[in-house]
């Protein structure tokens, strides 16, 4: 009897020692800052996110440790924060431009995950912040 228990726990205890390795551990992330109206050079910093943390908390700390990256964001009561500006350059509805966010080479994110605030980027995945237009 005391030997089945054992043996119906120890899978237990390994999933749980595995998924509390995973949850410590930090996976890094590329961003990239693209601007496609004035076809400027990329911007590229590198970060890191926590196990299952969202591209927001990666970009703040890129924000807190590089004076050449900085971004604003804007909440929707529903959905969550989302991109209005980087490094000074803000979308704008009349002249019909916005920060998309791609996962690289030219990705979209899906559409139930493309704010910043939902996205879980994955292990060395290159994320870019491309300002551009829409029809």
């Amino acid at each position: 009897m005391i030997l089945s228990t054992v043996l119906l726990l120890v899978p237990a205890l390994l999933v749980q020692a595995e998924s509390s390795e995973a949850r410590s551990k930090w996976s890094p992330i590329q961003l990239s800052v693209e601007n496609a109206i004035e076809s400027t050079p990329p911007l590229i910093f590198k970060g890191s996110v926590p196990y299952r943390g969202v591209l927001l908390g990666a970009m703040l700390r890129i924000q807190q440790e590089n004076s050449n990256f900085r971004f604003e964001t804007r909440d929707d009561i529903n959905y969550g924060p989302y991109l209005v500006s980087v490094n000074g350059v803000a979308g704008n509805d009349t002249a019909h431009t916005y920060w998309q966010l791609l996962r690289y080479p030219n990705m979209p994110l899906d559409r139930d995950v493309e704010r910043v605030g939902c996205y879980i980027p994955g292990e060395n995945e290159h994320i870019i912040l491309r300002f551009t237009t829409w029809d």
